[in-house]
C-alpha cells in the first residue's frame, strides 16, 4: 500500500490527490533572494526539494516560484509534470499561491489537462509518456507559486537496479536547494559528482541512509547556442548501482538476446538471400544491410519495458518498422543466420565522453550493430539509410566509444573512425558581350561517400519536382531575376558511392549598376561555406559544435570573352580543428575563384573560440566575397567634395607653414674678400628638373585616375576590402598632395639657394620613400601584389638613399646653399 492507495498504474494517465509521504526529511527556512540580475524570463526559485526514496521508487518534487515581472506571469504560472502511466503514478500534494503572505488553495484535480507528450514525434518515436498540465489562474506581480507531488514507481525493465542524475544546477536561479536521496543502508551505490566539489551529509537511521545536497543562492548555468550536445556544465551527480559495465553487458544480452530459431517471412527471405550470395558473406552482408535500413522504417514505440527491451525480429520485418534496437537486433539476426559474427552494441549518439561516467544504462541512447567480417571489425548504423559502396566500406558516425553486447565483455570499445567523403562543386557563369544578355549558369555538384549517402537520402525524401524547386530557390536568393534552363540531372554511381547533380539556369539582370557612380558589378560570395560558420558572441564560455566531418570543395568560375587582368593572389588559414584555402586565378577567359574548407574536429574548444571568432569573421567579411566591376560606358563626372577639402586645406596648411618656415631669420654670411654668392650647376641640375616634374606628375595623377571622382570612391562598398581601399585612397591623396606641395616648397627653396634647403629636401626624399612604401602595403592588402608600385617604391628608396647623404657631406651644396633670411643679411670681411 502506498498513501493507502494500491500501487497499480495500468497504463491509465491519471493524477491523484495524497497528502505528502511520511518519509520527507526536513530542513530549515531560507529567505535570501538571489540578485536580480541573474533573474531571467521573470521568475526566480525560492526553493526546489527533491526527495528521492530508493526501496519506494518514489520522488517527491516540491517547488516555490517567486514571479517578480510581467514575464514571469507569461513563462511561470503553468505546472507541467511529465510521466509515464505504465508503470508510474502521479500524486499531487498542493497548489498554493501566497499573495500578501496569504495562501490561496488553487489545487483541483478537474482542472488538469493531460496531453500525451509529443516532443520525440518529429523523431518517429512515440514513448507513451504524458504531461499532466495545470494552468494557474489569476497570477500577478510578486506571488509565489507553490506546488508538490510525488511519482511513484520505475521501468520494471531494469529489475529494481537504481541509477539517476542528479542535478545541482538550472537554468534559473535557485535561491534554496534541498536534495535528499534515501535508500536501503544495505544497497551499494556508486556517486560521481562533475563540475563540483559539493559533498553530501550522510546520515543512517532505520536501516536506511540518507544523502543530502543542500545549497543556497545557486547561480544559473548559461548555456550557449552552439555548444556540443555532449558538453554539460551544469554541476550534477551521476549514481548508480552498476558495478562494472559487464553487468550492463549480462543485463541487455538477457532481454534482447539475437533471434536464433528464425521463423514467418524473415526465414524465408534470409534463405533468399543465402541463396542469392552463396558463400560471398561480404555480399550476404551488404544486402541485409540494405534491406534493413531502406525497407523498414524507423519507427518507434517504445512504451513501458519497451524503452530498452527490442522486439522480436520476425515481429519487425513483418511490420517494416522499427526503432535503432528493433532495427539493430534485427540486422544482427540476419547476419548470425549466415554465420557472419554480429553484435549488438550501445553508444550515445551525442558524441559522449561515455568512458568518464559510471556504468549505467542512462549513459547510452542508441543501439548499433558490429559485425566481423573476414577478420575485419565494420560498425554499422542500422537507423541510417541509402548507404551505397561496395565490400564492407561503410560510413559510420563519430560516435567515440561503445559497449559491444557480447558475452565476456566488461569494457567500452573505441569507435575507429570511417573514411569520409567530400563535397566538390562548381559554378560556371558564362557572360556574353551583349550588355542585355542573360547570363548562363551551371552548376555540378560530386558528393562523395558518407555525403553521398546523406544526399541520396535527402532526395529519396523528395519528389524531382519538389527538388528542382529547392534548387532554384537556393540561387533567387542571391539572383531575383532567375530562371531554370534545364531539368537537375542526378547521377548515382552507388558501386563507387558517388552522387552528381547537374543544374543549368539562365540570369537576367546579372550586373547590379550604380545610379550614382554609373559603375556595374556583381558580387560572388562562397555561400555554400559560409553557411557552414557559426555566429559565435563574445560570452562564449562553452566549447563550439561545428559540422563535422564536412568537407567542401568550391569553384566559381566566370567565362568572359574579353579575358582577365587580375593579380593572382591566396590566402590559407590552419587550425586544429578546421582549414580554409582560397586560390583567385585567371587564364585565357576564365576567372576562378577556388575555396577548399573542412572540419578536421567535430568541435572548437573554448580556449580557440576567440580565434574562431576571428577566423570567421575575417572569412566572411572578406576572403569568402569577390567583387568585379563591368564597364557600361562613362559614368558623368560627380565631384568627391570631401576629399576635395581635404587636398584644399592640405595644401592651404603647406602654403601658411611653407611661408612661416622661409621667413624665419637664419644666421648672417660673412664673405671672404672677392666672394660672392655661386649660380646652381653640377648634379643639382638634376634635382631642379626633378622637383619641377614632380608637382606635375602627380597633379596628372591625380586628375588621371579619377581621384577627385565619386565613382573613384564607391569602386568598392562591402566588406574589408572596401574599408583598405577607401583608407588607401584617402591616405593617397592626401600623401600625394603633401609630396607636390612639398616638392614646390623645396624648388623654390633651390631657386633662391637657401641655406635651409639641404634640410627640408632630405625629409622630402624620406617622406617619399616612406609614403610609398605604406602605399605598397595597402596596395597588397587590397589586390595583392602590384609591380608598378614596388619599382616605385624601390627607386624611391634608392633615390633617398643617394641624395639624402649628398647633401650633407657635397662641398658644392655646402658651398651654393648659403643664402639667409632675410637676403641682405650677409657682409664680408675687413680687410684691414
Amino acid at each position: 500500500m502506498l498513501f493507502g492507495l494500491e500501487k497499480s498504474y495500468a497504463g491509465i494517465p491519471e493524477v491523484h490527490f495524497s497528502p505528502k509521504p511520511a518519509w520527507l526529511g526536513v530542513y530549515g527556512d531560507y529567505n535570501k533572494k538571489p540578485s536580480s540580475r541573474t533573474i531571467e524570463s521573470g521568475y526566480f526559485y525560492a526553493l526546489i526539494e527533491r526527495q528521492i526514496h530508493v526501496e519506494k521508487q518514489a520522488e517527491y518534487r516540491h517547488y516555490i516560484r517567486e514571479i517578480v515581472s510581467s514575464t514571469g506571469i507569461q513563462d511561470g504560472s503553468q505546472v507541467s509534470v511529465s510521466f509515464d502511466p505504465t508503470y508510474e503514478r502521479l500524486d499531487f500534494h498542493e497548489i498554493v499561491v501566497w499573495r500578501d503572505n496569504k495562501p490561496q488553495d488553487r489545487l483541483k484535480l478537474s482542472d488538469f489537462k493531460i496531453l500525451a507528450d509529443e516532443q520525440d514525434f518529429s523523431k518517429f518515436i512515440y514513448q507513451g509518456s504524458y504531461s499532466a498540465n495545470f494552468i494557474i489562474r489569476d497570477i500577478r506581480k510578486g506571488d509565489r507559486i507553490e506546488y508538490a507531488y510525488t511519482i511513484t514507481g520505475r521501468n520494471p525493465i531494469f529489475n529494481n537496479k537504481f541509477f539517476k542524475d542528479i542535478y545541482l544546477q538550472g537554468s534559473q536561479p535557485i535561491a534554496h536547494q534541498y536534495i535528499a536521496l534515501v535508500s536501503s543502508a544495505g544497497r551499494k551505490l556508486n556517486m560521481k559528482a562533475f563540475n563540483t566539489g559539493i559533498k553530501p551529509v550522510i546520515t543512517e537511521s532505520n536501516g536506511l541512509k540518507r544523502y543530502i545536497w543542500e545549497d543556497f543562492l545557486v547561480k544559473p548555468v548559461v548555456e550557449n547556442d552552439h555548444q556540443p550536445a555532449w558538453f554539460d556544465q551544469y554541476e550534477h551527480v551521476q549514481i548508480s548501482e552498476y558495478d562494472s559495465w559487464a553487468e550492463e553487458v549480462n543485463w541487455d544480452l538477457k532481454i534482447n538476446p539475437p533471434e536464433v530459431k528464425i521463423k514467418g517471412n524473415l526465414a524465408l527471405l534470409i534463405a533468399k538471400l543465402k541463396g542469392k550470395n552463396g558463400n560471398d558473406k561480404v555480399a550476404y552482408f551488404r544486402n541485409a544491410v540494405k534491406i534493413v535500413q531502406d525497407e523498414v522504417r524507423y519507427m518507434g514505440i517504445e512504451i513501458g519495458e519497451y524503452s530498452h527491451r527490442a522486439n522480436r525480429p520476425e515481429k519487425v520485418y513483418d511490420q517494416r518498422y522499427g526503432d535503432c534496437k528493433d532495427k539493430s537486433l534485427l540486422l544482427v539476426s540476419m547476419l548470425k543466420a549466415d554465420g557472419i559474427e554480429a553484435e549488438m552494441a550501445l553508444v550515445n549518439s551525442n558524441g559522449n565522453k561515455i568512458e568518464q561516467y559510471l556504468p549505467t544504462p542512462g549513459v547510452f541512447d542508441h543501439a548499433v550493430v558490429v559485425a566481423t567480417i573476414n577478420g575485419q571489425q565494420i560498425w554499422v548504423d542500422a537507423t541510417m539509410s541509402n548507404q551505397r559502396g561496395d565490400g564492407t566500406a561503410i560510413y559510420f558516425p563519430n560516435y567515440g566509444r561503445g559497449l559491444i553486447l557480447k558475452p565476456g565483455n566488461s569494457n567500452l570499445t573505441v569507435i575507429p573512425f570511417s573514411k569520409t567523403g567530400k563535397i566538390v562543386c562548381e559554378e560556371k557563369y558564362t557572360v556574353k558581350k551583349e550588355e542585355n544578355a542573360k547570363v548562363r549558369l551551371d552548376v555540378k555538384t560530386i558528393y562523395t561517400l558518407n555525403q553521398a549517402d546523406s544526399e541520396r537520402a535527402n532526395l529519396a525524401d523528395a519528389s524531382m519536382a519538389e527538388t528542382e524547386k529547392a534548387y532554384l530557390d537556393y540561387y533567387s536568393k542571391i539572383y531575383s531575376k532567375i530562371e531554370a534552363k534545364d531539368s537537375v540531372q542526378i547521377i548515382d554511381d552507388e558501386h563507387k558511392n558517388q552522387l552528381t547533380t547537374i543544374e543549368s539556369y539562365l540570369i537576367s539582370d546579372f550586373y547590379k549598376k550604380d545610379s550614382l557612380s554609373g559603375r556595374a558589378s556583381v558580387n560572388f560570395y562562397a555561400n555554400y561555406i559560409s553557411e557552414q560558420l557559426p555566429s559565435i558572441s563574445n560570452q562564449t564560455k562553452t566549447p563550439i559544435a561545428v559540422n563535422f566531418p564536412y568537407a567542401m570543395d568550391y569553384t566559381i568560375k566566370v567565362v568572359l570573352s574579353n579575358g582577365w587582368d587580375i593579380t593572382v593572389r591566396g590566402d590559407s588559414i590552419k587550425r586544429d580543428a578546421y582549414r580554409f584555402m582560397s586560390d583567385y586565378s585567371a587564364r585565357a577567359d576564365t576567372l576562378s575563384l577556388h575555396y577548399q574548407f573542412a572540419y578536421l574536429k567535430s568541435y572548437v574548444p573554448v580556449d580557440k573560440a576567440e580565434e574562431f571568432k576571428k577566423d570567421i569573421d575575417k572569412l566572411k567579411n572578406d576572403e569568402l566575397s569577390y567583387n568585379i566591376g563591368h564597364s557600361t560606358g562613362n559614368p558623368p563626372f560627380v565631384l568627391n567634395i570631401w576629399l576635395t577639402v581635404l587636398v584644399l586645406l592640405i595644401l592651404g596648411t603647406i602654403i601658411f607653414v611653407g611661408r612661416r618656415i622661409y621667413r624665419t631669420e637664419t644666421p648672417p654670411i660673412v664673405f671672404a674678400p672677392g666672394a660672392t654668392f655661386i649660380t646652381i650647376g653640377g648634379w643639382l641640375v638634376l634635382i631642379l628638373i626633378g622637383l619641377v616634374i614632380t608637382p606635375l606628375s602627380v597633379m596628372i595623377l591625380l586628375v588621371n585616375n579619377d581621384y577627385f571622382a565619386i565613382s573613384k570612391w564607391n569602386t568598392l562598398t562591402h566588406g574589408s576590402s572596401a574599408i583598405w581601399f577607401k583608407s588607401a585612397l584617402i591616405f593617397e591623396t592626401t600623401g600625394y598632395t603633401i609630396l607636390m606641395g612639398y616638392a614646390v616648397f623645396c624648388l623654390i627653396l633651390l631657386l633662391n639657394k637657401r641655406d635651409i634647403l639641404p634640410k627640408f629636401i632630405s625629409g622630402y626624399f624620406i617622406f617619399a620613400a616612406i609614403f610609398l612604401i605604406i602605399d605598397y602595403v595597402f596596395a597588397i592588402n587590397i589586390k595583392g601584389a602590384d609591380s608598378s608600385l614596388l619599382s616605385a617604391m624601390i627607386r624611391s628608396i634608392i633615390i633617398a638613399a643617394i641624395w639624402v647623404p649628398y647633401f650633407r657631406i657635397s662641398t658644392r651644396v655646402e658651398q651654393t646653399f648659403i643664402v639667409p633670411y632675410p637676403a641682405d643679411n650677409f657682409s664680408y670681411e675687413d680687410q684691414h
